[in-house]
């Protein structure tokens, strides 16, 4: 598995082929010189997902994903506790 991890907006599913924008493939072709077959993670808000590069052409990646690495996690609840000391600084809360 590849360290390279990259921020994907689109919604995102095993087996779907889809193309990096314009600075998302330069910095994958050329800043981390990943080729073609080779694999990369990106992931959304669902989760985590596996890709491998199909194919590079005019400085624009296509890449295919292969499977989910992870499932989007459970968000914590946020809790607020304070102790009232007078009633002019709980406007603050």
């Amino acid at each position: 598995m590849s360290n390279i991890r990259l921020f994907f907006s689109a919604v995102l599913s095993t087996d779907m082929t889809d193309k990096l924008d314009k600075s998302q493939s330069h910095y994958l072709s050329k800043v981390m010189r990943l080729k073609e077959n080779q694999v990369f993670s990106l992931f959304n808000s669902y989760g985590e997902w596996e890709a491998k590069v199909l194919s590079i052409s005019r400085g624009i990646i296509e890449f295919k994903i292969i499977k989910q690495l992870r499932k989007k996690e459970n968000i914590k609840e946020l809790w607020l506790a304070f102790s009232p000391i007078k009633s002019n600084y709980q406007n603050f809360m």
